[in-house]
């Protein structure tokens, strides 16, 4: 199998404490994160880590897949189930990741005040 695309992000999350607390904290996050993301993040003690590692986990998706025209951040959604995190995806993302057939390993942290993602797109067997 093939490695397509490799990508990896940082995120502060005193940056998007910051961004909570703010008057646009509810734009924001309806703009980048979808309902779900939202409904399980905010339940949170850690809810700007959480935020902070998805936020990431999207911006080094778009850097493997080498930020396709029209991609948005309602593209891509994290999700656990059971096992590691992963992507659930629609629109442009989805139809990229089929484009190319591929399918997205994620591996995200958080620590010492940053959250880190790393994407790599491997092609289907």
């Amino acid at each position: 199998m093939a490695l397509l695309g490799l990508g990896m992000d940082i995120c502060s999350v005193e940056r998007i404490q910051r961004i909570l607390d703010g008057p646009r904290a509810d734009r924001f996050l309806a703009r980048v994160y979808t309902e779900a993301e939202r409904a399980l993040c905010s339940g949170r003690a850690d809810a700007a880590s959480a935020y902070a590692a998805r936020f990431a986990a999207k911006e080094a998706l778009v850097k493997a897949l080498g930020a396709p025209p029209g991609i948005t951040w309602q593209d891509m959604e994290v999700v656990r189930e059971g096992g590691p995190p992963r992507f659930r995806l629609s629109g442009v993302a989805l139809a990229e990741m089929e484009k190319r057939r591929a399918e997205a390993f994620l591996a995200l942290t958080h620590d010492a005040g940053v959250a880190a993602a790393t994407v790599i797109l491997q092609e289907r067997s």
